[in-house]
């Protein structure tokens, strides 16, 4: 009775039904009401958005194109402006000028147009990876990174990595509907005013985005541009191990912690297992293998490590309040069981992070082991030919592999 009460009070602030259920019953079945509903009180409230299936997406979660109307409104302002801002800046040159502060007049002067005409620029930019460099990362594994201004430059250090799930971060919501942005849209990459809405989140002057950095494979592609970005898709994942490893840190942008004004790690490690950033395999990859996780919230960041320190330190037994946040968090880094005499195997640990975790394309339930495990995935490869790789090259984690098949309805593989 007392979980389905703090499951409905969890899907009254617009958390999903099912993760609702979950959390209520293991990650805070130690937390009373009161605890629960001051935790979700420090949520920012957001209003619905038609269309939204992720209501607690947020307000950057769009991605459209300018209507033609829309830019020919912002260009006639943008001239007016200008043209406005010249009498004054010429009076300003001829004052400079008579003073002999002639770099005055070259650096200062068209400050105010450039920003004006800027702001409009980032509205019309697309950031995409260039082809031939993410060819050059693949071949040197080696993180294809980008910078605030759009610019891509080919890292093996001083990165940073943007952990996030698709369909909060990438506008993957329209007016009407949910789902992928327009193709015409889609084809340019992402615009750069929507992506410095996430870079900027992250501090740090050059970034890894999975969904930059990987190219994606269109529906108007000829069979043979499909193939050789299918392929370039492979190379990529064969390079994660490698990219995440060296990154300086990895940054985790989940809606609800964005939404999230609190400095208790207890509040943190609450609000991070009732998010979308914990029910996705590939997130739980990404941190596994960082070597510093940020948990982003709306006005401050928190080290994933400490968080988990944090609730290490205050844990005695498996009755304590924050025993079941414990249990769910720990997985993430391999750092919380390192040096102890019982610590498990990386896929013992791999399928107690994955508990509760999936992905929405089949043969990712297996490749998302591969970076984790430093193994090279083949193009075509099924499930179970993944699988059957998976057994070849660690025998004695079978039990492991079997308990993965089964929580996650596989086959698992004939010998």
């Amino acid at each position: 009775m007392a979980d389905t009460r703090k499951r409905d009070l969890i899907v009254s602030y617009d958390i999903g039904f099912h993760q609702a259920t979950r959390n209520a019953e293991f990650e805070l079945r130690g937390f009373s009401i009161d605890d629960i509903k001051r935790i979700l009180n420090c949520l920012e409230p957001l209003k619905k958005t038609l269309g939204s299936r992720e209501p607690c997406g947020p307000v950057f979660n769009r991605h459209q194109d300018i209507p033609l109307w829309q830019s020919s409104f912002i260009w006639s302002f943008l001239l007016l402006g200008a043209a406005s801002l010249l009498p004054f800046q010429l009076g300003a040159g001829v004052i400079l000028l008579c003073k002999g502060h002639i770099s005055a007049v070259r650096k200062e002067l068209p400050v105010p147009t450039s920003l004006l005409f800027g702001w409009y620029r980032n509205l019309l930019t697309y950031v995409k990876a260039p082809l031939p460099m993410v060819r050059e990362s693949i071949q040197r594994k080696a993180a294809l990174c980008v910078n605030r201004k759009g610019r891509f430059c080919v890292k093996e250090d001083g990165y940073a990595i943007m952990s996030h799930v698709w369909g909060e971060t990438m506008g993957w919501q329209a007016l009407t509907a949910w789902g992928p942005v327009d193709i015409s849209v889609r084809r340019r990459g992402i615009s750069r005013e929507h992506f410095l809405r996430f870079f900027d989140r992250c501090e740090s002057e050059w970034l890894w985005v999975d969904v930059i950095a990987m190219p994606e494979v269109l529906e108007d592609m000829s069979s043979t541009e499909q193939d050789e970005i299918a392929e370039l898709r492979v190379g990529v994942i064969n390079t994660l191990n490698s990219i995440y490893t060296k990154a300086n840190k990895v940054v985790v942008i989940d809606s609800l912690l964005l939404r999230l004004s609190s400095r208790s790690p207890v509040d943190v490690g609450a609000i991070l297992c009732l998010g979308a950033w914990m029910s996705r395999l590939w997130t739980y990859t990404e941190a596994r293998l960082a070597k510093k996780v940020i948990l982003k919230t709306k006005d401050s960041s928190f080290n994933l490590d400490q968080v988990i320190e944090f609730f290490g330190r205050a844990v005695r037994n498996d009755t304590d309040r924050y025993y079941g946040l414990v249990q769910r968090l720990w997985p993430l880094r391999q750092q919380s069981t390192a040096g102890l005499s019982f610590a498990p195997s990386t896929l013992e640990s791999a399928f107690r992070g994955g508990e509760n975790r999936f992905t929405d394309v089949e043969v990712d339930s297996v490749r998302v082991l591969f970076p984790l495990l430093n193994l090279e995935w083949q193009r075509g490869w099924t499930v179970q030919q993944g699988l059957k790789r998976l057994v070849e090259k660690f025998p004695g984690e079978a039990e492991w592999i079997q308990r993965w098949c089964s929580y996650r309805s596989l086959e698992y593989p004939a010998s």
